[in-house]
């Protein structure tokens, strides 16, 4: 239902790789809840969301928190990859480039403050390695989403629940009063992930790929699975910028 009222105009335009930087926790549809959903799929729907029933065990039903989450999550990838800008003008990530140094470093934003990832950087001292954090859920969702789409880390990384990262603040106070932090947003991306034209669209990605299934699986006997129809060196003390993270992951950036 999810995914043919709300989050079909997404999901079915933007390069699958985008929608997995995210995933929605599940839980099977109860007995009852099977039950009121088959009545309002087919009296008050007249089958708009398919003719097949919903069976306990076998379908899946998500927070409504997490599924306009991940709306938001869809909707702020397609308008940074289409036109750089983020709806509602409230920024949720993006790039800084040191220096016009490249790779640039990707960032969050958590709580109005940019953070980037603590991998990225070598030679902190122990006081600013103190006051990293951890990142998770959405927040973490928006950093993967940065480091998707330049290709800097393995796929070992998506899978992670946590990255720990570091105040942008907190790192440029140990670069010296000339360093130039630029905002940054790599070019032509919409080529790469956005399928605008109804004949290029991204092969039509399975239902429910977007949520993440119930650890336990109890299938009820003699049911099937409903399906939805949807269309130069630094001094020691300053940190330097690492570049491995391009080839692998440091032994520090997983949690």
């Amino acid at each position: 239902m999810a995914e043919i009222r709300l989050l079909s105009k997404y999901l079915y335009y933007l390069h699958q790789d985008i929608h997995t930087c995210a995933s929605v926790r599940s839980n099977f549809i109860t007995e009852a809840e099977a039950n009121l959903l088959n009545f309002i799929n087919q009296k008050h729907a007249k089958c708009l969301y398919g003719k097949e029933l919903f069976f306990a065990g076998k379908d899946y039903i998500v927070h409504l928190r997490d599924v306009l989450e991940f709306n938001t999550f869809l909707e702020v990838c397609c308008a940074k990859l289409m036109y750089n800008i983020t709806p509602g003008g409230k920024e949720k990530c993006g790039f800084i480039r040191i220096n016009n140094f490249e790779p640039a470093v990707p960032y969050c934003v958590k709580d109005y403050q940019k953070y980037v990832p603590l991998f990225c950087f070598e030679g902190l001292t122990e006081n600013q390695k103190q006051r990293a954090i951890k990142l998770e859920n959405w927040n973490l969702a928006y950093l993967k989403f940065c480091l998707k789409i330049k290709c800097m880390m393995r796929n070992e990384f998506y899978a992670s629940e946590s990255c720990t990262v570091i105040s942008l603040d907190d790192i440029k106070n140990n670069f010296p009063p000339e360093t130039n932090f630029e905002e940054y947003w790599p070019a032509h991306l919409a080529d790469t992930y956005v399928f605008l034209n109804k004949k290029f669209k991204s092969v039509n990605p399975q239902a429910g790929a977007w949520i993440r299934a119930p650890l336990e699986v109890v299938p009820a006997e003699n049911t099937i699975a409903h399906t939805l129809t949807a269309p130069s060196p630094l001094p020691p003390s300053m940190p330097v910028m690492t570049n491995t993270y391009q080839n692998g992951l440091p032994a520090n950036q997983m949690v």
